[in-house]
């Protein structure tokens, strides 16, 4: 049974490598890190969480405190492909504009600050909770309908609140390792009706370089890949005189030739377009992030087992993305 009680902690605890390694010709062990993994050892470890802490304790390895709280603001640009269009105005009939609506690239920025409790179950197992409120944008440009060409943009600015769940798995070898995030959100959008889940896999390889005098300090350096999937279909309303100004509905009149769509589709969009500037309109939209993954690098500085500040950023891809994380943890 101990065996596989040290399989398990060898391969899957993150923060649970060994603190020194056996040494290597004359090399000595660091006489610091030695008494803090005797400490460890000989540690009466009392709490629930993690469930196997006192063995890992036991064995040498460093185990995090179990509970977290971790403030973190978090921005994101990326680039969203609109792939299907209904459109309807004031509560009325919609017709499928796909194909006829073109759009260029839409682009979304979401800034948002996030409250994250977090649990380590087992010393390899984390699930967490993360609720959030701030703000989002959209800049929609419109190149076309039907035939004529349309030089139109309109921006459109919301909050988001936004609630979640997720789980990490971590894993490590001295002082190398490797975690598996995967978290669910849902977000509810000021103009949007329902909330809009999205799904965030991540995967993070790394090297943690622990200070030679104090074990318990540390900076750790990783790189890896980020995904976010959104459900397809969006349904809303959207009030068109907080969107666009007279000169600008005007400008789409102007510019608008519907003689090339069909008879309902026609007359679903000619009797928008009449009162554009105080219409509302309804919508139906089929869309996909335009590309799912992206690399991130990161690096974190824990002073002590309380206290730990992160930054990580997102590039490569059409999405880039900042996230700054201050975490305290207690037992």
């Amino acid at each position: 049974m101990k065996s596989k009680f040290f399989f398990a902690f060898v391969l899957f605890a993150l923060a649970t490598g060994n603190l020194y390694a056996q040494p290597a010709g004359d090399k000595q062990i660091n006489p610091y890190h030695k008494h803090y993994a005797d400490s460890l050892k000989a540690m009466d470890y009392k709490p629930i969480f993690p469930i196997w802490g006192a063995k890992a304790y036991k064995k040498g390895f460093d185990v995090p405190y179990p509970y977290g709280i971790s403030p973190t603001f978090f921005y994101m640009r990326q680039s969203i492909d609109i792939t299907a269009t209904k459109i309807g105005f004031n509560g009325g009939e919609k017709a499928d504009l796909s194909g006829v609506i073109k759009y260029g690239d839409v682009m979304n920025t979401t800034n948002v600050i996030t409250i994250r409790p977090d649990v380590w179950i087992f010393p390899f197992l984390n699930v967490y909770a993360v609720a959030g409120y701030g703000t989002s944008s959209v800049v929609v440009p419109v190149t076309a309908i039907g035939d004529q060409p349309l030089d139109f943009s309109t921006t459109q600015h919301f909050g988001v609140s936004s609630l979640g769940f997720g789980v990490t798995l971590a894993g490590g070898i001295g002082p190398v390792f490797l975690t598996l995030d995967n978290n669910m959100n849902w977000a509810k959008v000021d103009v949007v009706e329902k909330a809009v889940p999205a799904y965030n896999l991540d995967v993070r390889v790394g090297h943690c370089f622990v200070n030679a005098f104090r074990p318990d300090r540390n900076v750790t350096v990783w790189v890896g890949a980020f995904m976010q999937t959104l459900q397809s279909a969006t349904v809303g309303d959207i009030k068109m005189s907080d969107v666009m100004s007279p000169d600008e509905a005007q400008k789409i009149r102007d510019r608008i030739d519907a003689s090339g769509l069909g008879p309902v589709q026609k007359q679903i969009l000619n009797n928008g377009i009449d009162n554009l500037e105080t219409a509302t309109v309804n919508y139906e939209l089929d869309k996909k992030i335009a590309a799912p993954w992206n690399m991130i690098v990161g690096v974190q500085y824990q002073h002590n087992k309380r206290w730990q500040g992160r930054v990580e950023i997102g590039t490569l891809g059409k999405r880039t993305q900042l996230m700054l994380n201050l975490n305290y943890r207690f037992y």
